[in-house]
């Protein structure tokens, strides 16, 4: 019995080193590329939303979940990431309907137009490591990884940042256990003005179509929503980035009008937000700062609310729960202020 026993515990041994060590090793990212958080924070944050986004960055800037409590009084949760593609978002909403189903999915279409050719690890790494779903987890790295990245790297990311021994702090430690919220429900508050900013031009013809990756995993997402009796949005946030024309607005409507879904593409609607591309965003007119999403948020807030069927949260546990998570927003936004009215003022306009 005995010569059995020891194999078994070395094998529990290495297996709970290997836990730990993933803890340890894996980046933590509190005080820098904070987006990080944003995936493994839906599973202690969000405790059945009413509303969940997917999309890529402008998104977690752009959509501030309390403000729309406040303003519109549903619930929701961003789980978008930096250069999230079609495939991610798709398998980002598999994961979700492990967990939770929501009323309404609102899907932003900015990265429709990357194909497979488009890659980038270290916002793979953000988006899927901290996904808890094995199969949607699988499903998404097999759709996302580089050819020289190894699927069981996202499984147990020692095996992709042991080599980060010789630069862990103290918050790896900290954190390898400890819970830490960065996020307010997958939104990062940023109070940030870009001393300069440049509107460019688009310079290359637009795509006749969608590349066909994205195309796919597009109406998978329609297919799925449908499936689970889930209502289903496209929209593109305030951006005023390179790389989209007015014909994929009229291809996105297009494929809006064929499944029974709207689409809108809020860019053409800052006027009516009040929106000001010079002082609402951090860069050149991408990313929110938190004035720019909080205009965006309400105006978005309230489209939701007139056009789709969500709940209404009075008196009981959920908006006990978020008028908490309001309280702490709040503090946070005013915490933060100053520094954006110091970026204000060293503006030359």
């Amino acid at each position: 019995m005995i010569k059995y026993l020891r194999p078994m515990a070395a094998v529990v041994i290495t297996v709970a080193c290997l836990m730990i060590a993933d803890r340890v090793f894996t980046p933590k990212y509190i005080k820098e590329n904070t987006d990080g958080r944003i995936t493994g924070e839906f599973y202690t944050q969000a405790k059945d939303p009413d509303v969940v986004f997917l999309g890529a960055s402008t998104v977690h800037y752009c959509v501030s979940p309390a403000h729309m409590w406040k303003t519109a009084g549903f619930t929701s949760y961003d789980r978008s990431n930096a250069s999230q593609t079609m495939w991610q978002s798709y398998y980002m909403l598999k994961d979700t309907l492990r967990y939770t189903k929501p009323s309404l999915v609102v899907l932003d279409i900015s990265f429709v137009r990357n194909g497979e050719e488009f890659i980038e690890e270290p916002s793979n790494r953000k988006a899927i490591d901290g996904m808890r779903d094995p199969a949607s987890k699988l499903g998404a790295v097999l759709s996302s990884k580089g050819e020289d990245e190894e699927v069981l790297s996202y499984f147990f990311p020692v095996l992709r940042f042991h080599s980060r021994w010789k630069e862990l702090s103290g918050d790896d430690w900290l954190y390898a256990f400890k819970r830490a919220d960065v996020t307010y429900d997958g939104y990062l508050m940023d109070f940030g003005i870009a001393p300069e900013q440049h509107i460019y031009e688009n310079s290359e013809p637009p795509l006749e179509a969608f590349p066909a990756k994205s195309s796919d995993y597009l109406h998978r997402i329609i297919s799925l929503c449908r499936e689970q009796g889930i209502q289903l949005f496209l929209m593109r946030t305030p951006s005023f980035q390179t790389g989209w024309y007015d014909e994929y607005d009229e291809m996105m409507g297009d494929i809006g009008e064929a499944e029974g879904l709207n689409y809108v593409n809020f860019t053409k609607y800052v006027d009516d937000m009040g929106v000001d591309v010079r002082v609402d965003y951090i860069d050149d007119g991408q990313h929110m700062n938190v004035v720019g999403a909080h205009k965006f948020s309400g105006y978005l807030g309230d489209y939701l609310r007139e056009n789709y069927d969500l709940p209404v949260h009075t008196g009981d546990e959920v908006s006990a729960r978020w008028e908490q998570k309001l309280r702490r927003y709040e503090q946070a936004v005013e915490e933060g202020m100053d520094d954006y009215e110091g970026a204000l003022e060293s503006l030359q306009i």
